[in-house]
């Protein structure tokens, strides 16, 4: 299929003349009006307590929230067609949101973001369930009107029948702040994942009560970190059996600032200072130590935009890719014991083929060329980057020769993650596109491994989504009906979510495995799994799998082509133990407890 990009000189033309229409509608969908002035009882208070004040001083405009009045629905539904492989049910399955932008138009580097969320079992009934992040008004940041309302945060838990049940306020989760993100991990072993919200001001722990239930212990865990937050993941760091925290800063905003010379635009990352990540230690008694400078991860010089979590070295401890915007990406290897140093140089993952330190937007991880080794897809404003792992421990970026550069160079790429779409066993893509500049939609982009590392435009499979033009921002994968078959969710600017159910054809077969820790961590987050299946052998990472702005499905997934059963099943556990299971029929979700002893 012949794809054609936004011609950005025709843009500027267009601006004009359309440019009022979509800043009205997007003003209109994200309902910035002021307060509403009745006394429904249904109005909640939204927390004053570390407002953001990171911003010149701003604070955040959210004394009430009417968490009854759900805002417009959005974009329509797209309908599917015949034989489209996927299908928008986004509205059928009951996600009512619509991301707030508090502005007639993108006025700044920090509304350009958007907002996303994370894929999570609330209740642990093995049924998926979403946590969609809002921003909504903030002084310094937003140009809302005074009173207007924050939309809330929203938690959807998954009924098993394809729809949601909206539960944001028996569970306490409707927030306040200027939303962007979230990361889910049980960092304190009780079985229910908890949730970290970040914010451009300060960030929000929750913990899981276990009842459906979530509370506020961001003070008491010392977790509060205000600063223009971006981007966290949890993971083991240290292998001590807890999950620690890494939270990634994007830059110190200044709202004054004017030296920039685009008559409607706004300036690029390098205007501002950059900030510093953070990386948290946790100490295991329901609070963290902040260890960022005897860490290492404290580097000067760069504005993150994501942190990915993988094991880049295959040495059983849990590594950070920093994904930056214009400054040479992060790779943190660790040394088994939480010190981490930058080798992204050295092993070619700091800059995109072209040579250059392109705005990146994340990073997510997959065997793209089937090799056993762990490769990364590089999403970026600019030339992204497939960065294939080699048996050196050098990555080569085959942007180029793997056909994706043609693909997406025309885009301005944000979330994109690796999903084995059709089960074939090889990893397919899924990339969210959109404008940075200006409230324009433009196509997502499904990509086919043609089982080599190769990569061919699969639209056509796709279906009618892949067609329309939407404001994309972040992007994951999930299984949200259990059937095996991946299923993606992308959220967009100013705009509803986009939930995308996999309605290909089944003719192959697959595995889930749901992990639980018990020497380890109890997400089994940094557990290695290899199986073994029709005489092949695939490498396969249990991570919180973040992309930008969100965190997909924890569970992992295997695709198992015409191959009906699982020969082997070998485990690592962060650790150090090793599991195996032979002989497990293909179709099912198995969950697998570590043993608590070696065998």
């Amino acid at each position: 299929m012949n794809r054609k990009g936004i011609n950005l000189a025709e843009g500027w033309r267009r601006v004009a003349s359309v440019g009022a229409f979509c800043l009205g509608l997007a003003g209109f969908l994200t309902g910035c009006g002021p307060a509403p002035s009745s006394g429904d009882d249904s109005r909640v208070a939204s927390p004053t307590s570390g407002a953001p004040g990171l911003v010149q001083g701003g604070t955040n405009r959210t004394s009430v929230a009417s968490v009854a009045a759900l805002p417009p629905q959005g974009t329509p539904t797209i309908p599917a067609g015949a034989g489209d492989g996927f299908a928008d049910v986004t509205q059928q399955a009951g996600l009512r949101f619509v991301h707030q932008l508090c502005d007639e138009r993108i006025v700044n580097i920090i509304e350009s973001n958007g907002a996303g969320g994370v894929v999570l079992d609330v209740d642990q009934d093995g049924w998926m369930d979403l946590f969609l992040v809002n921003s909504g008004p903030l002084d310094g940041v937003t140009h809302a009107a005074p009173g207007t309302v924050r939309q809330p945060n929203r938690l959807f838990r998954n009924r098993r029948d394809g729809t949601f049940e909206d539960v944001t306020v028996k569970s306490g989760m409707t927030g306040g702040g200027y939303g962007v993100a979230a990361a889910a991990g049980d960092f304190d072993n009780d079985g229910f994942p908890d949730l970290y919200v970040v914010q451009v001001g300060r960030n929000l722990l929750y913990r899981n009560r276990g009842d459906g239930t979530y509370e506020d212990v961001t003070d008491k865990a010392g977790v509060g970190h205000s600063g223009t937050g971006i981007s966290a993941v949890f993971a083991d760091v240290d292998r001590d059996g807890l999950l620690d925290l890494f939270v990634a800063n994007y830059l110190q905003f200044d709202p004054t600032y004017r030296l920039f010379f685009q008559p409607d635009g706004f300036p690029n990352a390098l205007a501002y200072k950059p900030e510093f990540n953070v990386l948290y230690r946790n100490r295991g008694d329901g609070t963290f130590e902040d260890v960022s400078e005897a860490s290492g991860i404290r580097i000067e010089g760069h504005r993150a935009m994501c942190v990915t979590v993988f094991d880049a070295d295959l040495d059983g401890s849990p590594d950070f890719y920093v994904s930056n915007d214009l400054s040479p990406n992060l790779l943190l290897l660790n040394d088994g014991h939480g010190k981490f140093r930058d080798v992204a140089a050295e092993r070619g993952v700091a800059f995109n083929a072209l040579g250059e330190a392109a705005g990146s937007m994340g990073a997510t991880v997959g065997d793209a060329d089937g090799d056993g080794r762990p490769d990364l897809l590089v999403t970026r404003f600019g030339y992204g980057s497939l960065y294939l792992g080699g048996t050196n421990g050098l990555f080569t970026d085959r942007m180029i020769a793997s056909g994706l550069g043609a693909i997406t160079a025309q885009f301005v790429a944000w979330g994109g993650v690796f999903v084995d779409f059709d089960n074939d066993r090889d990893e397919d893509i899924f990339i969210a596109n959109g404008d940075a500049h200006y409230l324009v939609g433009w196509q997502s982009l499904l990509l086919e491994n043609q089982g080599n590392g190769a990569f061919t435009d699969a639209a056509e499979k796709g279906g009618a989504v892949f067609h329309a033009k939407l404001r994309g921002r972040g992007a994951a994968t999930l299984d949200f009906d259990n059937d095996g078959r991946p299923d993606l969710l992308m959220t967009a600017m100013a705009d509803r979510p986009f939930l995308l159910r996999n309605q290909g054809p089944s003719e192959n077969h697959w595995l889930k495995l749901q992990l639980e820790g018990i020497r380890s961590n109890r997400d089994g987050f940094g557990s290695m799994v290899r199986v073994t299946a029709g005489g092949r052998t695939t490498l396969h990472g249990c991570r919180a799998s973040t992309t930008f702005l969100m965190q997909g499905d924890p569970r992992v997934h295997i695709g198992l082509g015409a191959a009906t059963r699982a020969d082997r099943i070998e485990i690592r556990w962060p650790s150090g133990l090793v599991q195996t299971l032979d002989h497990v029929a293909a179709d099912q979700i198995v969950r697998i407890k570590e043993p608590a002893n070696r065998p």
